[in-house]
């Protein structure tokens, strides 16, 4: 990654600069990635076209998975939490839930799989980030044993936090 000056640099000297997957994968259809395709005889307009499209829907489909999970996430576990506990950001961990499934409904309307990629873009990489802020304010105040999901140092530190004892672990006789 280059310093912001390297990287204006770069862009007028005519080399593009494309901070995206989404707009990455919107060049596949450029005129002469187009022509440089169907000269190479790897790819005729169509098959670029249609790979575009299915990557958009690809993308965009795994990113309503994700955005899905989280809202179940929401409900199943953290606010039950939060609310069990009596701390935390309640109210804003609600909203997260509304503005999540607004912006999936959005998703699922948008005209084209380019501009449902576009808004899947912004979902995972601004609004759900955001939520995870919240989520882990949440996690630092509820208590523990409150917590349903696995913590950060259950995770990371898993064989830590498992006794296996040789009465307990199976014994397989050879």
């Amino acid at each position: 990654n280059y310093d912001e000056e390297m990287q204006q640099e770069l862009t007028d000297r005519g080399l593009w600069r494309i901070d995206s997957g989404v707009e990455a994968i919107a060049t596949l259809t450029a005129e002469k990635n187009t022509a440089l395709f169907q000269k190479m005889k790897v790819l005729t307009k169509e098959e670029c076209e249609s790979r575009q499209h299915i990557l958009h829907d690809h993308y965009w489909g795994t990113v309503d998975i994700e955005a899905k999970c989280l809202v179940d996430m929401l409900n199943q576990h953290i606010i039950p939490s939060v609310k069990a506990a009596g701390v935390g950001p309640l109210s804003d961990l609600e909203a997260a839930v509304g503005t999540l499934k607004t912006a999936i409904a959005e998703i699922h309307a948008a005209e084209d799989s380019y501009k449902a990629a576009q808004l899947a873009r912004v979902l995972r990489l601004e609004t759900m980030i955001d939520i995870r802020a919240v989520c882990d304010a949440a996690e630092e105040v509820v208590p523990a044993n409150l917590w349903t999901l696995a913590t950060y140092k259950e995770l990371m530190f898993l064989d830590q936090h498992t006794a296996s004892t040789p009465e307990t672990e199976p014994f397989f006789d050879e």
